[in-house]
């Protein structure tokens, strides 16, 4: 340690009392907001960012334990006993515990939420809706679907009527969300701007952001908006929908 890095030894009784845990990690916090400027300028700037606590947007814990570590290494330069307190390497642990529990029942939540849709869904596209059960980690959203009422109005909005396999997945699903690169949601379907006579069914992220998938006439086409150009990814609904998993 230089020479400058040896005047941290005011602050000792700090550092030891967080090294032995007997620092509330939210008063370890404070402690450094107060003090940050003065211990810039007595350590090298390896030791600052060592002390500079980590995590400040997580759990406390992990902030004090990130900064007890370079509390140790500066204590056994100035040559001052202690005894390691585990206080924050245990309660960071159980934080996460807590964090991995809660993870773990609001995937089971989703998918009990998901589950009658991706079963009215397989009825009809019954390999999409494998790959739903299969993959249910990837998916953000899958909403239960609209009447007929209210897919004519879908239909008159965008001046189309819809195919039948088109239409068969709204009455089960109106929103489908996976990932960045498909999202089937409440704006959609419309009439798209820049095809006349198609109608923009998905945001389709295959080969860029915003691209999407169009349906006209019977066909499913790909609009890369960036070209712009337009390609037919399938004859039908249906058939693009089966061999989606492929990109997903």
């Amino acid at each position: 340690m230089s020479n400058q890095e040896k005047d941290l030894s005011r602050y000792e009784a700090r550092l030891q009392d967080l090294v032995e845990g007997r620092t509330d990690p939210e008063a370890w916090l404070a402690w450094w907001d107060e003090h940050e400027q003065e211990v810039r300028q007595l350590c090298s700037p390896g030791v600052f960012l060592r002390l500079k606590p980590g995590h400040r947007s997580d759990d406390p814990n992990r902030s004090a334990l990130s900064s007890q570590q370079a509390a140790c290494h500066v204590l056994d330069r100035l040559g001052v006993a202690y005894q390691r307190s585990d206080r924050y390497q245990v309660a960071a642990d159980e934080a996460f515990a807590r964090f991995v529990r809660e993870q773990e029942a609001a995937e089971r939540a989703r998918a009990q939420r998901f589950k009658p849709v991706i079963a009215g869904l397989a009825g009809h596209f019954p390999r999409f809706a494998r790959f739903l059960r299969s993959n249910l980690e990837q998916v953000d959203e899958c909403e239960p679907g609209i009447d007929e009422p209210a897919i004519a109005e879908l239909e008159q909005a965008a001046g189309s009527r819809f195919p039948d396999d088109y239409r068969a997945f709204l009455r089960c699903c109106r929103e489908l969300t996976i990932g960045d690169t498909l999202q089937l949601t409440a704006i959609h379907p419309f009439a798209h701007p820049f095809r006349a006579r198609s109608v923009a069914i998905a945001e389709y992220w295959l080969e860029a952001d915003g691209d999407q998938a169009l349906l006209d006439g019977e066909g499913v086409f790909y609009y890369a908006h960036s070209v712009p150009a337009v390609r037919p990814l399938a004859k039908t609904f249906t058939a693009w929908l089966e061999t989606l998993p492929r990109t997903l």
